[in-house]
């Protein structure tokens, strides 16, 4: 099948499930907040940020890894390094994520007051899990085996339950509750995603065999890791920052205001799904032509859809947030400064993606760590001065200044604009 056709038909499929579970996701999140009362919401906000940046670290890479090694290895003779490297990618997700769930259990154990997060510890290895199997299938073009279960069929399931609370069915939900209905709804979906496909048949993928790109592996995995636990934990260790120094009512309301503000990236994340592979193909065929416009297309309609949705929230920013309830349109102005950031994120195009299936993973973790460090730094001095519009700002500030940063590189050392200024600007050489 020609490239092009095969990256309409991929690209449309990831867009029509994301443009369903972006959705699905927002509304799970409103349902768990109507089925709870703002404090609970609170703590239920601290625990899930939590698990999910444990989650992420807990991938160790992996995800990203499978995406760089498995579609240059689909033919029969390279069998082995295929099995070779799903099950390395097996053995660390596992491995991490069941030291980071103890971690996490301990340290709720620590204090009567973070009781609560103990099942919130049951959600790292599913969210790890999740992530690391959708990417396996979406090595193999699977995209609705690997983004059906998570994206669609867990949010589905939660609304559900939490629908049954708010119609008085069920009694009000606890965060204990609210941490165990997710844990045990993504699992199953999990387990069910597992049994139907065979890329993600576990229990003899695991004891594959090994090969001697393991020392290379090690080395990538360690760029692809360094790089996606600094993007995902930002945003998300705002959150807990809110939690460890201001009160469960105050951190609602600004995690209300975060998971609406990342609508903004809904058509990037969609689009990235589908070409993470195709730009690694046609990056290692040498097919430049064939990568900026894969980037153009990306840039272009990511970009579009972030400019609509500023426009959306300045007029109808406090309607969205008060879908959560009463006392959570009060973050308007901190959902207005972070949707402005991930807006500058969506206009850059598939900027990460592009260096790290470009062989520039290094200097991309580089890049993460020195903003997203310095975003962190700031987090707690800035959430202390200025409240949860200091998270806001450095939220939004450190957002930009990795996404600048990357486009440069893209620009100088890759030869490819892959944000909307590649309308704009003059070509450049390599371009061509």
């Amino acid at each position: 099948m020609p490239l092009r056709t095969t990256l309409f038909r991929v690209t449309s499929l990831a867009l029509l499930v994301k443009l369903a579970g972006a959705p699905l996701n927002y509304l799970m999140l409103v349902a768990l907040a109507r089925a709870m009362d703002l404090e609970g919401y609170g703590v239920f906000a601290f625990g899930f940020s939590a698990a999910l940046t444990l989650g992420q670290i807990a991938l160790m890479g992996q995800q990203q890894l499978v995406m760089r090694v498995l579609p240059a290895n689909t033919e029969p003779e390279n069998a082995p390094v295929w099995k070779a490297a799903l099950a390395y990618g097996l053995r660390h997700v596992a491995g991490a994520g069941a030291v980071l769930t103890l971690a996490f259990a301990l340290y709720s154990l620590a204090d009567a007051e973070n009781r609560p997060m103990l099942a919130a510890a049951l959600l790292v290895l599913p969210i790890a899990f999740a992530e690391f199997q959708s990417s396996v299938l979406r090595t193999q073009n699977r995209i609705l085996s690997a983004l059906v279960p998570r994206d669609i069929l867990w949010r589905l399931s939660v609304i559900a339950a939490a629908g049954l609370v708010m119609l008085g069915i069920l009694p009000q939900l606890e965060p204990t509750g609210a941490f165990l209905l997710c844990a045990g709804t993504l699992a199953f979906w999990l387990l069910v995603q597992s049994r139907f496909d065979p890329a993600t048949r576990y229990r003899t993928a695991i004891a594959g065999p090994r090969t001697p790109h393991t020392a290379e592996w090690r080395g990538m995995s360690k760029s692809f890791w360094l790089a996606s636990v600094v993007i995902v934990s930002g945003p998300n260790l705002a959150v807990v920052a809110i939690g460890l120094v201001m009160s469960p009512e105050k951190t609602a309301p600004f995690f209300a205001a975060l998971k609406t503000a990342q609508l903004m990236t809904l058509l990037l994340l969609a689009a990235n799904l589908a070409v993470t592979p195709m730009i690694s193909r046609a990056y290692a065929e040498g097919a430049r032509g064939t990568l900026r416009k894969i980037c153009q297309s990306v840039s272009a309609a990511a970009g579009g859809f972030a400019a609509l949705g500023m426009v959306a929230f300045w007029a109808f920013g406090g309607f969205a947030l008060s879908l959560f309830g009463a006392g959570y349109a009060t973050a308007k102005p901190e959902l207005l400064i972070l949707s402005f950031g991930f807006a500058v994120s969506a206009a850059g195009g598939p900027n990460g993606i592009l260096m790290q299936m470009a062989g520039q993973e290094k200097a991309f973790a580089r890049l993460s760590l020195i903003w997203n460090a310095a975003g962190l730094a700031a987090l707690v001095p800035a959430v202390w001065a200025f409240g949860t519009l200091g998270a806001a700002s450095v939220v939004a500030l450190s957002t930009i200044a990795w996404n600048v940063h990357a486009w440069y590189l893209c620009r100088s050392r890759i030869g490819i604009d892959p944000s909307l200024l590649g309308f704009i600007l003059p070509r450049l050489p390599q371009e061509d």
